[in-house]
């Protein structure tokens, strides 16, 4: 209860922030902000996006004229130092859950809007994609529906074999489990993938740099923010979308308001962590 008042705080005082920054300054131009998700599903976990609330955050990003752009265009941006167009806005999932197929995947359809999928190549296909911390039992999307998917326009990613913490892995192991995942990919689809996404946003140099040399043209991370012209290619930010994102929480998101807030947050848990282990 005490954890719920005091998100909702948070979330009143960027929404103030928000209202002032607009006032002052509006939101900055040139820069691409990418949203994540894990499922869509009528589910109270907090990664989960019931569908009608989902249908309406993608309704808004088109009737309020957001540039909606495909990962892979990221790169040519970020090559040319060229800034993004106004209101540009990448939507991407994580893991591969079957619901991104029944219920995601139609609403993008019918939206128009470009959809990048990271897939756990080995649980996709099996019975249960057991990667969230919280959650057990929820099926993954089958071989046929990825390939579906990517026929009708969606952009497949890599995000490991299994789930793991990367930079806790031997070389061996982590070349493995970046490599392997494309390779799976590519073998049932026929597609080619060129973006990779860091499992939990754990990641250090030399996980980019493995990521990188593995030939990957992008890499995502879940830190909050957005991505510019200079930023580099396998430290892309991202904004979570979660269950309990109102839809003016979800403007404030795509409006940066929740940015430094975040930043400040991950900082003060680093800063714990690394003091307890001292």
């Amino acid at each position: 209860m005490v954890r719920s008042r005091f998100s909702r705080s948070v979330r009143t005082v960027a929404g103030e922030a928000a209202a002032v920054a607009r006032r002052v300054r509006p939101g900055r131009a040139g820069t691409a902000r990418i949203l994540y998700y894990h499922r869509v599903e009528e589910e109270g976990h907090r990664s989960c996006v019931r569908p009608a609330a989902f249908a309406e955050q993608m309704r808004h990003l088109q009737t309020e004229g957001y540039h909606l752009l495909s990962l892979g265009v990221v790169r040519q941006h970020l090559d040319a130092h060229r800034p993004f167009p106004e209101r540009t806005v990448i939507v991407t999932f994580d893991d591969g859950f079957a619901d991104n197929y029944h219920h995601a995947f139609p609403i993008l359809q019918r939206e128009s809007i470009p959809m990048t999928l990271f897939l756990t190549a080995d649980f996709i296909g099996t019975s249960e994609l057991p990667v969230l911390r919280d959650r057990s039992g929820v099926r993954p999307l089958s071989w046929q529906q990825v390939a579906e998917m990517a026929r009708h326009g969606v952009e497949l990613g890599a995000h490991t074999l299994t789930h793991p913490n990367l930079t806790e892995l031997e070389d061996d192991a982590l070349r493995r489990e970046i490599t392997e995942c494309r390779d799976r990919i590519e073998e049932h689809t026929a597609v080619r993938v060129r973006s990779f996404c860091y499992p939990r946003g754990d990641f250090d140099e030399r996980v980019k740099t493995a990521v990188r040399e593995a030939g990957y043209d992008l890499a995502c991370t879940t830190m909050e923010g957005c991505v510019t012209e200079d930023t580099h290619p396998f430290s892309l930010r991202r904004t979570f979308v979660a269950n309990d994102d109102s839809m003016r929480d979800f403007r404030h998101k795509l409006e940066g308001s929740f940015d430094l807030l975040h930043g400040a947050r991950a900082w003060l848990r680093s800063n714990t962590t690394h003091q307890a282990a001292v």
